[in-house]
């Protein structure tokens, strides 16, 4: 073979192997391509916390709620097959590991805390050290705060409350003269289930011909006129006896304390209002708005039959008239829906109406949850406001799903439109201090019983209650300005 061949064959050789090498390199970076838009993106929110914190196995100390009612646990001890516990487990077991710390958890009695509430004063004023953090209803936790027993969250270290696992709207409400003690985080599960909803009984709304309720509430047509020709549509004497009972058959049934501010949030408004310095105000009898609906609720509920009042009732959550069809709709709190979930008549879940079409949003009363209080004996800031920030964050992206798309959707609603509806009403939550701070001087300690006597003479409701609403709002205001 002649050199010039020999060349020719050598080259030949060479740009096989560079052809070859070169598909090799193509069929790889294809496989890397096709790798890289299969491989999931992490869309989980994260903290801004630091990576390297590490509390070198201290124990995180809460006391908490034991309640009938609310969805109370924080901490899971072990996994049990039940898909929220077992996701408030492994948020738990993750969270401890990567910084480092270990829960401990003692658990009080809901039912009794008035007690509660005064031995957490009491271990407080004594400079016991023994929690980290104290859960109490939502008013005690305030009457800590306000004898200075607690310190506000926004001076925790770590704690972010503009982050989106903390509640905006609620906040809002909550704060005192800038002062906001208290948040809720997506960890306090009870913030859900203190919600309030309206059931609607489908086969009745079938039955009487009304409009699709889910296509009116996403069309933002959903208004107080229309529910009450429904509840007028609804209501009839079924005994034809003359005399109106459980017999018969209603546009609504409720316990009468709830009527008046699950409807006065809905129209968005506020029996408590906030100044240009954030201080609660009580200026209702200024109010023109609230006088017309306070006048306009008054008489849908107590003419022409539309009401069945459930305050009779053993347990006025568990609503037997609603159950058994004998309403169109049912005001309840989120925590009650286990009393329907094996209700016979299926039905729905929507938001409470708009005050009128121009009306922009739906708004949700939120009253009664429980609150997370940081004692002022407490000496693990960095730990505290770590693990709760941790928690709130790990609770947004892994829990609260399962909360809300097993425990609500799945066991208690009963269709993908009810389940739409909770999107829109956890979207836009209200917390009102005269239905919950002040309730006992405004809500219950008034309101219920106007209501209930239907007695609508409301400038002189207001005018009697002015000054013992003032004094109580002056009372917490000077106490909280007072605390360093």
């Amino acid at each position: 073979m002649n050199k010039k061949i020999l060349c020719l064959l050598l080259a030949l050789l060479m740009l096989s192997s560079v052809s070859c090498g070169d598909k090799t390199t193509a069929e790889t970076t294809a496989d890397t391509s096709a790798a890289a838009e299969t491989e999931p993106v992490d869309t989980s929110v994260k903290t801004n916390l630091p990576a390297d914190l590490d509390f070198a196995g201290a124990s995180y100390r809460i006391h908490n709620l034991e309640s009938t009612s609310y969805y109370d646990t924080l901490i899971a001890a072990e996994q049990t097959g039940d898909n929220l516990n077992d996701a408030i487990y492994n948020r738990d077991q993750k969270l401890m590991q990567d910084m480092n710390f270990v829960f401990e958890e003692t658990i009080g009695n809901a039912d009794a805390h008035g007690a509660l509430v005064k031995e957490t004063k009491n271990m407080i004023m004594s400079g016991d050290d023994a929690y980290d953090m104290y859960v109490l209803v939502d008013w005690s936790g305030y009457s800590v705060a306000q004898e200075g027993y607690a310190l506000p969250i926004s001076s925790i270290p770590y704690v972010d409350v503009s982050r989106e696992y903390w509640s905006q709207s609620i906040h809002t409400d909550m704060s005192i003269g800038g002062k906001l003690y208290f948040a809720f985080g997506d960890h306090n599960l009870s913030t859900y289930d203190s919600v309030n909803v309206l059931l609607f009984n489908k086969a009745m709304a079938l039955d009487l011909d009304l409009a699709d309720h889910y296509e009116t509430v996403l069309e933002g047509k959903w208004t107080l006129d229309l529910m009450e020709e429904y509840m007028h549509r609804a209501s009839y004497d079924a005994d034809g006896d003359g005399a109106w009972t459980e017999k018969d058959r209603y546009g609504i049934t409720s316990h009468s304390k709830q009527i008046l501010p699950v409807f006065w949030v809905a129209s968005g408004m506020r029996v408590i209002e906030k100044d240009e310095e954030d201080i609660p105000v009580f200026n209702l009898a200024s109010n023109e708005l609230f006088d017309t609906m306070y006048t306009r609720i008054l008489s849908m509920m107590h003419n022409d039959h539309l009401l069945f009042m459930s305050d009779g009732f053993k347990d006025y959550a568990n609503n037997t008239l609603f159950i058994e069809g004998g309403a169109l709709y049912n005001v309840v709190r989120v925590a009650f829906l286990h009393n329907y979930r094996d209700m016979d008549i299926d039905y729905g879940i929507i938001p409470y109406p708009k005050w009128d079409t121009a009306q922009e949003e739906y708004h949700s009363r939120t009253e009664g949850a429980f609150i997370h209080v940081y004692p002022t004996t407490l000496t693990q800031y960095e730990l505290a406001g770590a693990v709760t920030e941790a928690m709130a964050c790990a609770s947004l992206n892994d829990v609260v799903p399962m909360y809300y798309d097993v425990v609500l959707k799945n066991k208690y609603t009963r269709d993908e439109n009810s389940t739409a509806m909770l999107d829109l009403i956890y979207g836009n939550r209200v917390y009102d201090l005269g239905d919950t701070l002040f309730c006992g001087t405004i809500r219950d300690g008034v309101f219920a019983g106007k209501f209930k006597q239907n007695n609508t003479d409301l400038q002189s409701t207001i005018s009697s209650m002015t000054k013992k609403v003032e004094d109580t709002i002056n009372t917490y205001v000077s106490a909280f300005s007072a605390v360093e």
